[in-house]
């Protein structure tokens, strides 16, 4: 068996943490890999987490010397660097194209040896770009376990529209204002837990997602495109591999008047029955996005890199 040693500093959930989740779950499955959890010190309590379920794999200290590999993601590189073995293989999981950017905090490990997953290519093309990466870089498409969706299918309210704000939480309370009057609006400008966020999403005819101006891949508008009848969501560069302007979704400019444009248009498309095209369409694009996809991509690259005991 192969040891696999994850970090975490864990403050709240988000769709980087769920991420990092799904990959320590990918080597519990995989049956030459034995992964476990180092829980950061200024981490919550495990038990309010979803990595609760693995509470017998948590380690409460940092000791990689122990682990044949270690899983490194974000700032993970800092408690790790002290104590850094130059002989360990590292994966890195890339979640970002600011990794490419020469102020961003994570954008110095880039020159530290490691294989890098990253969770699109626009996040592989941003890092190879900058002539920096010390070692492979792979792209992985960020997957989705549909079998955690399924629960939440439920009737839509009519004429409903969901604004998940966390990240332009001034826009969207514009934007909520606008709409109040001719819509039933349900709007999230602070971090709530996922199955709120989700249920959401299946209560409401349309989603509109306001993601930062650059993302890595943006896992919303994936769970969106399976969750509501049709998904607003602006160009944020790791979406782009998945969002289809006019085919899954509409991607309108991140601005006010933008997105009450594509509101009105969405219900449109929704009166017409026009929408029913692009359900279609956002439930195919899900599909391919499978959870199983990226664990199988996973498993490929590891068991292709030697690095399997």
């Amino acid at each position: 068996m192969t040891s696999v040693l994850f970090h975490r500093q864990y403050d709240r959930y988000s769709g980087g943490q769920q991420k990092v989740l799904d990959y320590f779950e990918h080597c519990l499955q995989h049956p030459q890999l034995d992964p476990y959890i180092s829980w950061g010190q200024t981490s919550v309590k495990l038990e309010t987490t979803p990595w609760q379920k693995y509470e017998s794999r948590v380690r409460h200290t940092f000791t990689p010397d122990e682990y044949d590999l270690v899983f490194l993601a974000g700032m993970d590189w800092e408690d790790y660097l002290p104590v850094k073995n130059a002989e360990q293989t590292v994966i890195n999981l890339i979640q970002h194209v600011r990794h490419a950017e020469p102020d961003a905090n994570v954008h110095p490990y880039l020159r530290e040896s490691a294989i890098r997953i990253c969770v699109s290519e626009e996040v592989k093309q941003a890092i190879d770009s900058t002539g920096l990466v010390n070692g492979m870089t792979f792209a992985i498409p960020n997957g989705i376990d549909a079998a955690d969706l399924e629960q939440f299918d439920q009737q839509k309210i009519p004429n409903s529209v969901y604004i998940l704000g966390l990240k332009q939480p001034g826009l969207a309370e514009q934007l909520k204002e606008k709409l109040a009057e001719g819509h039933h609006v349900i709007c999230h400008t602070e971090h709530v837990e996922r199955p709120e966020v989700l249920s959401a999403m299946a209560t409401t005819e349309v989603s509109v997602l306001l993601p930062h101006a650059t993302e890595g891949f943006f896992l919303p508008a994936l769970e969106s495109m399976r969750l509501s009848q049709l998904t607003i969501v602006p160009d944020c560069v790791g979406n782009r591999s998945f969002c289809e302007a006019g085919v899954n979704c509409l991607m309108p400019k991140l601005e006010l008047s933008d997105l009450l444009d594509s509101v009105s248009e969405a219900f449109q498309l929704i009166q017409q029955g026009a929408a029913k095209i692009f359900s279609g369409n956002a439930r195919r694009t899900f599909e391919k996005h499978s959870i199983e996809r990226e664990r199988q991509a996973f498993y490929a690259l590891v068991e292709s890199s030697g690095i399997l005991k």
